[in-house]
This record gives structure tokens, C-alpha cells and sequence, in this order.
């Protein structure tokens, strides 16, 4: 069986946006920009009310992706995401069974276990951050026919990163999120000073200094989903 990783996101108080249609806008510009060199299966797209999906190869692309999106966002817009592991089934779309048709950039329709993992991973996520860990926005979840290559164990480290990471984030100011995720995206420290009107030395100075601890996360938690 090919490992999957199934990407599930919803808006964090989607209820209480006061312009949804903009805000929808910034959640599939912010996807699209995340998305940028990684190799993934479908890339992110809405669905219905406030969620969006995505699958990827690798547990590092997903998690990257992951990532990027939540420091690319303005302050006022969040997301939370599920992310599952296991296998993805292709299903025939349409009315008695006969395939839907569509154009090639549209999602296909699709089951597995990879799915229900993420489900149950975003489920968990919100559980936490509502009863006691305000700053979760990410949970990753393998399914039970897949432990014997992501054991327990190895799903507890990555949650923990996960945790660490959340935070960091949350605690970073707009700016200093735009420079993380220009950094993660390979940008050039000249090219963000000129973007951030700021001098090379002090992109220098942060990603040495308070961004370095979430840029050298974000690299562990890639080196723990490659091994």
C-alpha cells in the first residue's frame, strides 16, 4: 500500500468573519502561495462551508504546507488542520455510478483511511485547543493499518513538535511571521529586508535570533517525517 497523507482544514471562527467572500479569497491565495515547490497529490482546495483539503506524498510535504499557511495568514484569520496517514481510494463521481465529468485541475473524488485519520486528526485538534490548549491548530493522526510503519510512539513525537510549533507561532508578531514563511519559502534575507523595508542585517538578526527556534523546528520536524 502507497502511504498518503490527507490534508483536512477548517477557518477558526468562521462564524464570526465579517466579510466571508474576502476572507476566502485570502485562504486560497495563502494555499496557493504555501504550495509552492512542494509535491503534492492534489493541491489545497475548498469544499463545503469553511474547510478546505489537500494530499500530499510525504508527512514532510504536509507538514510544511501546513505551516507556511499559518504564517503566511494575517493575524485575524486561522486555521485549524487534521492531517492523516494511510491509503487514498479514488471513487467513480456522478449519478449510478458513472464518472462526473471534470476539468484535470479539479479534485476527484475520494475515500481511505488516509481520510478518516485526518478527520479524526482535526477532530482531536479542535478538542484540545477548546478544553485546554488555546494555541493547537495541528494534529496528526496515522491509521491503525499503517502503525506498523508510523508506530504510536512516532505519532506522539511529531503532535509534541506540533505543539511547539503551534505556539511559537502564535506568539510571533505579523512581520516576524511574513519573514519565517518568506525564509521557509527560500527567499533571499536581501530579498525580504527590501520586501519588509528593513536592512539585510536585521532578517540576519531574526532568523539567527527569535525566528531561529521555529525555522530549526520546522527542519527537526522534516527530518523526523523523512525517516
Amino acid at each position: 500500500m502507497t502511504l498518503r497523507y490527507a490534508v483536512i482544514a477548517d477557518i477558526v471562527g468562521s462564524r464570526t468573519l465579517t466579510n466571508r467572500p474576502d476572507a476566502q479569497r485570502t485562504f486560497e491565495e495563502t494555499f496557493e502561495k504555501a504550495s509552492q515547490g512542494l509535491t503534492l497529490l492534489e493541491a489545497p482546495y475548498a469544499t463545503v462551508g469553511d474547510e478546505f483539503q489537500a494530499v500530499a506524498n510525504s508527512l514532510e510535504d504536509a507538514l510544511l504546507l501546513t505551516l507556511r499557511s499559518q504564517l503566511l495568514l494575517p493575524a485575524q484569520l486561522q486555521l485549524r488542520f487534521g492531517i492523516g496517514a494511510g491509503r487514498i481510494e479514488e471513487l467513480p463521481g456522478g449519478v449510478h455510478g458513472h464518472p462526473r465529468p471534470r476539468a484535470a485541475d479539479v479534485a476527484s473524488l475520494q475515500d481511505g483511511s488516509a481520510w478518516w485519520a485526518a478527520r479524526a486528526a482535526i477532530n482531536r485538534a479542535h478538542q484540545v485547543q477548546d478544553s485546554s490548549n488555546p494555541f493547537i491548530r495541528t494534529w496528526f493522526i496515522a491509521d491503525s493499518s499503517v502503525e506498523a510503519t508510523i508506530s504510536p510512539n512516532y505519532q506522539t513525537c511529531v503532535n509534541a513538535l506540533l505543539s511547539l510549533r503551534d505556539h511559537a507561532i502564535l506568539k510571533l508578531s505579523a512581520r516576524h511571521r511574513r519573514i519565517t514563511a518568506s525564509l521557509l519559502l527560500g527567499k533571499t534575507q536581501v530579498e525580504i529586508a527590501r520586501v519588509e523595508k528593513l536592512s539585510q542585517q536585521a532578517i540576519s538578526d531574526f532568523a539567527r535570533g527569535s525566528g531561529a527556534g521555529l525555522i530549526q523546528s520546522s527542519l527537526i520536524i522534516a527530518e523526523a517525517a523523512r525517516a
